[in-house]
């Protein structure tokens, strides 16, 4: 499944695209027969998502021909298998910015303006898909719109790096409109607006609680007039809210995750506590309810050891049913995940997951480890399945996980720690959780490797060139290699964002932040690796440009390092296409068996899949890499691109 179903707004069915090894199509399922309708061609290249909007039987569609993020969208009559581009134009970066259940048959979009860094607002009819400019070249980083689809607030983000809300002025009003709620930098990555009552005069978000933990709270937001005391409606000590869902009849909040170590589903009145019990009890797991439509619940089932499972469960007749798999033919794989408290050398600690095989825990004792490093950085690793942590745990290797400080999900303490301590304290913790694992006695310092994409790309480069431990080999994709060339040449859509990212990463208009940006850039340093280096990229990469990789093989390759390039031309910040996916699992499989299994008994070893045909990927290997591969086997060359005319 290419993201998870939802339910017409009628309930009467649930619709999802199923990728799977050929070309997608769109599922059909009826809810009250209990059966798959049908499965119908997609009418987009590289469909990424789908969901029902309010309307029966109209959906929305979200495709990226190419992987530069350069998003259409598509209005699906499901029945009739018909769809349209919505927009009335060509691709510009399309987002659904509002649906509402009170304005059933309409849509807001954002798209980019004339200037890419601004955008358009446009409200759409899903009947007739004609179109009206509500704003145009918008400067903000964001314009909420009410439950009727009207834009009420703006967020622009200040120098300081704090948010500063504003009542949207009154249409013909020139300036800016009457200031509504400002956010400092210090709670800016913890506080998040998740939507106007139905009233369109209280406003429901997340708000910090303290130093760890954080509240679900309403304000009133009416015209012109700035938010009062917000009034608390939940507390999460040590953790954070994961999704909230709101009643049908008051669009109140009133069930939500709760996400600590793991999910926890919390209802507030006592009949739905109930309705959640006994979910819990059908899925024999912590139940996430994504939607309640038309009499039914969406729920998905989450473990470590296989990809999510989704049920419906009808209340009225406390029934609850298989509806899909995210990937139908997989067993449970032998791989099993704990959450750990790791202590850190300022004696704060970072939730980490650590994950092994059936193999590893039955040999026990230290082996072969592979330290994964979450992107963002301002996003966190989590207990349930993830596809490259749990091949990673089948093949045989430890995985270590870390939630060091900058991860969200933990309080704003443990955000705004990592502020300037990009290539500082950020890596710290990451030679702390190796520490502990190895004092633990999972992890086997002479056999660990790194591997991390976007920041965990950058995180895992930057450590391999300045730690002192000795590694086998570092795997980045699609990493950040130069902070002051990312900081100076933003991406368009990130440039609202940059007083932000110049406070919490550095500023390199001011001299000494830039020196210690230079010093923090793996690209200037690579005299400092001494372990094998792959490095992965999408060449149409619009967030991280794959040049950042290239100039990074260049520089290893000039410094005699042993490095490999492996480059997408048709892909983005994301490997995505079925071949291509095969062809990087094949890659990684192959680079990191040579390195880290020591000759040994039969069946020990992970035996890597045989390479993908149907992919784009080229490699290019550094001299010193071709050298050190013809050693290992006469005729490699050829196989890994070092022959001329591969190359």
């Amino acid at each position: 499944m290419n993201g998870p179903p939802s339910l017409s707004a009628d309930g009467r069915f649930a619709g999802w695209l199923s990728s799977g090894s050929a070309a997608p199509r769109l599922v059909l399922y009826d809810v009250a027969a209990r059966r798959e309708l049908s499965r119908s061609g997609v009418g987009a290249v590289r469909c990424r998502a789908f969901t029902w909007t309010h309307l029966p039987g109209v959906g929305l569609a979200v495709a990226d021909a190419d992987g530069a993020e350069n998003w259409t969208l598509y209005r699906v009559r499901v029945e009739a298998a018909e769809w349209t581009p919505l927009g009335g134009g060509p691709a510009v970066r399309m987002q659904i910015a509002g649906l509402s259940e009170q304005r059933p048959a309409e849509v807001v979009l954002s798209a980019d303006g004339r200037d890419p860094s601004c955008r358009d607002y446009l409200r759409v009819s899903l009947l007739t898909g004609e179109h009206v400019p509500l704003l145009r070249d918008s400067a903000h980083s964001a314009v909420y719109f009410d439950r009727v689809l009207r834009p009420r607030l703006t967020e622009s983000v200040l120098p300081d790096g704090s948010r500063e809300l504003r009542h949207l002025p009154a249409p013909g009003t020139d300036g800016e409109g009457a200031p509504y709620l400002r956010i400092s930098h210090e709670d800016a990555l913890t506080v998040r607006i998740l939507r106007f009552g139905m009233d369109g005069d209280s406003l429901y978000l997340v708000l910090p609680d303290g130093a760890d933990g954080v509240r679900l709270a309403e304000l009133d937001c009416r015209p012109g007039v700035p938010a009062g005391r917000p009034r608390t409606l939940y507390r999460v000590g040590g953790g954070d809210f994961a999704g909230v869902l709101y009643a049908e009849d008051t669009g109140r909040p009133d069930l939500f995750h709760v996400e600590q170590a793991q999910q926890t589903c919390v209802a507030l009145d006592e009949a739905a506590t109930a309705r959640v019990a006994r979910l819990r009890s059908a899925l024999g797991t912590e139940p996430v309810v994504l939607e309640r439509r038309g009499g039914h619940w969406l729920a998905a089932a989450h473990r470590p050891e296989r990809d999510v499972t989704y049920a419906l469960h009808d209340p009225a007749a406390d029934e609850t049913w298989l509806l899909s798999t995210a990937r139908p033919g997989q067993e449970p794989l032998p791989v099993e995940c704990r959450p750990a408290t790791v202590p850190l050398r300022d004696g704060g600690h970072a939730v980490t997951y650590v994950t092994r095989g059936a193999d590893a825990r039955r040999r026990g004792g230290a082996g072969p480890t592979v330290l994964l490093v979450h992107g963002g950085p301002w996003r966190r690793s989590r207990w349930e399945y993830a596809e490259r942590r749990a091949w990673l745990a089948e093949q045989g290797y430890t995985v270590i996980e870390p939630n060091f400080r900058g991860s969200t999900g933990f309080g704003s303490a443990w955000a705004n720690a990592a502020d300037r301590q990009w290539g500082a304290a950020m890596q710290d913790d990451l030679e702390d959780a190796l520490d502990w694992a190895v004092a633990e006695g999972l992890a086997d310092p002479d056999r660990i490797a790194l591997l991390g994409g976007s920041y965990g790309g950058y995180a895992v480069l930057q450590m391999a060139a300045t730690t002192r431990r000795e590694l086998r080999c570092v795997v980045a994709t699609s990493p950040l290699t130069d902070l002051v060339r990312f900081l100076e040449e933003p991406p368009a859509f990130w440039r609202t964002a940059a007083p932000m990212l110049r406070r919490r990463i550095g500023d390199p208009a001011v001299p000494e932040q830039r020196a210690a940006l230079e010093a923090t850039s793996p690209v200037n340093r690579p005299e400092g690796f001494r372990c094998p280096v792959l490095l992965v990229h999408g060449a149409t990469d619009s967030r991280v440009p794959a040049e950042m990789a290239t100039r990074m093989f260049m520089a290893l390759a000039q410094a005699n390092r042993d490095a490999t390039l492996a480059l997408f031309p048709d892909e983005g910040h994301e490997v995505v296409t079925t071949g291509n996916r095969n062809a990087l699992n094949a890659l990684l499989a192959r680079y990191l068996a040579d390195r880290l299994w020591e000759p040994g008994p039969a069946g020990t070893q992970p035996d890597p899949a045989g390479p993908s045909v149907d992919t784009t990927m080229k490699l290019f290997d550094s001299p010193r890499a071709a050298r050190l591969a013809a050693g290992r086997a006469p005729n490699s060359g050829a196989e890994h691109g070092t022959s001329p005319d591969a190359q």
